[in-house]
């Protein structure tokens, strides 16, 4: 009965071309797509296309409107400087950039849909970023060709901007105009050609401008992305050869990255705010209404005169007051929670004599199993004294021994002492101006991790705070890698903290360690 239909309109215009497309949605599912493309030749939009789209927001109460700028001569700023910029509108990007706009050029693209407001407005900056949370780019020349127009970033082994720039391209107006030829056929093959050769020039030109200021990134790919193909495969494998770089060349879909970007409406990544929705009335609700009011009233006429008194007794009358239930809304200490499982990991190590080797270690909460190898029984009657001092039982079983010497056994101990050290603690501010979905949390985690890490989604929990929980399986050379990847964990200014179990095997590839890992956020965050 109380179903909710919306419609999204991406508007998107290509020089004397606008593309249309319309996304129809019952309770947030999809039930309808229809496109058009439209000559558009005027700056501001046609009559007919504007009376169209009014006919369609005026059936549906939750109509967006979403487009990219129609010139896009957006900058990437630095957070720290956006602030101090007053010509321009600014639009967020990523936690180290914003994208700044002019005014003068937001206001060309917001006049254009002055018959039918507009609700969305974006960057080619912002259908990058999308990319580079759905796909983990390190070291990497990126670029978007789009209306035109080059839109350029390096990223470095981090996955953090290194690099970027707006270049404009050639188009086939200005090679028609400045070149002969008899037929367009002809025409086409040679804007195709100085197409390939411009933008073989700029790319050498980029990385030339690149190395000369930056010596700590080295580009290792280049990436193309593409709305409509404008190079060849072979265009591509010559530009390989040229850069003696592996090139990929892939299409994106415009209308559904700007789908995807208005309905996280909580980033707030567009220029501009959407306008308010008004719900028109709709008075089969209000007879249901007047019925259930109805229906209320007959109910309590008949509920006063009964007298429960006959049935029970005052005792038995009685209501409890039943509390409601609360979820906390604090973080979890990830760098307290992280430091606790380090230093038991820490000492457990500590423990073990030289000449003694972990086959493998599985540490939970309050227990500890570890498959070791020993030279000699002298060495494990000092393991034993030792390990007294971590936990309180201790069961030593000997699995294999040659006269007491090269033993294979296994410990189990339960019990943990507590260690007598001060844990580290979170001393600064959680982010929590937005609720990150999963899939872009888990792209995050593969830039932390080590490369070839195994990223396993669990679970999605949420009581107050959003946690989602992973396993994660990694390869080190040695434990000092795990403890590093610890602090990296701590350096975030999210709450990320690993989990019991963690296990460690000792393989001929190295060591494979396994464990918990949990993301945390706050559900209900202020928004301003």
């Amino acid at each position: 009965m109380f179903t909710k239909e919306s419609l999204y309109i991406n508007a998107i215009k290509y020089d004397s071309q606008l593309k249309l497309e319309y996304k129809k949605l019952k309770n947030e599912e999809i039930i309808e797509t229809n496109n058009s493309s439209h000559l558009v030749d005027d700056d501001i939009l046609p009559l007919e296309i504007a009376e169209k789209i009014n006919n369609l927001q005026q059936e549906i109460d939750f109509s967006y409107i979403s487009t990219l700028l129609i010139s896009d001569t957006t900058k990437l700023v630095p957070k720290a400087l956006s602030s101090k910029l007053t010509d321009c509108e600014i639009a967020k990007f990523n936690n180290e950039f914003d994208i700044a706009v002019l005014k003068t050029t937001l206001f060309e693209t917001k006049n254009y849909f002055v018959k039918t407001g507009i609700d969305y407005i974006y960057s080619a900056f912002h259908i990058m970023n999308l990319h580079i949370e759905k796909k983990v780019c390190r070291n990497e020349l990126l670029i978007l060709l789009y209306n035109n127009k080059a839109f350029i970033m390096i990223l470095n082994k981090s996955g953090i901007i290194a690099f970027h720039e707006t270049v404009d391209l050639p188009t086939f107006e200005s090679v028609k105009k400045t070149h002969f030829y008899e037929d367009d056929l002809e025409g086409q093959k040679l804007f195709d050609e100085i197409y390939y050769l411009e933008l073989n020039e700029i790319i050498h030109k980029i990385l030339d401008e690149f190395y000369s200021k930056k010596n700590d990134v080295f580009v290792e790919k280049v990436s193309i992305l593409y709305v409509v193909k404008q190079l060849t495969n072979e265009n591509i494998e010559q530009l390989s050869e040229d850069l003696m770089l592996k090139i990929e060349h892939q299409p994106i879909n415009i209308d559904e990255e700007i789908f995807e970007l208005s309905r996280d409406k909580h980033l707030k990544k567009s220029f501009i705010k959407p306008r308010k929705k008004k719900k028109k009335r709709d008075f089969k609700y209000l007879y249901f209404v007047l019925l259930l009011a109805v229906l209320i009233f007959g109910a309590y006429k008949i509920y006063t005169m009964i007298d429960f008194d006959k049935f029970f007794s005052k005792e038995e009358a009685k209501v409890e007051t039943v509390k409601e239930q609360t979820f906390t809304t604090i973080l979890p200490d990830h760098v307290n929670m992280n430091d606790k499982i380090e230093q038991r990991i820490k000492a457990i190590f500590n423990t073990i004599p030289n000449n003694m080797m972990i086959n493998e270690l599985s540490i939970n909460n309050n227990n500890l199993e570890l498959k070791m190898f020993s030279k000699n029984l002298e060495s494990l009657n000092q393991l034993k004294g030792s390990l007294d001092t971590l936990y309180k039982q201790s069961e030593f079983n000997i699995i294999k021994s040659n006269e007491d010497r090269d033993i294979d056994f296994v410990v189990s101990l339960k019990d943990e002492i507590d260690l007598p050290i001060e844990y580290k603690k979170f001393d600064k501010e959680y982010i929590v101006d937005e609720v990150i979905p999963v899939e872009r949390v888990t792209e995050q985690l593969k830039i932390l991790m080590p490369e070839n890490t195994l990223i396993k989604f669990v679970s999605n929990n949420t009581k107050g705070i959003v946690r989602f929980t992973y396993t994660i399986n990694i390869l080190v050379k040695e434990p000092k890698e795990f403890f590093n990847l610890l602090e990296i964990l701590n350096s975030e200014l999210y709450s990320v903290n690993i989990l019991y179990p963690v296990s460690m095997v000792n393989t001929a590839a190295g060591i494979e360690v396994e464990f918990n890992l949990e993301f945390n956020q706050l559900e209900n965050y202020k928004v301003d």
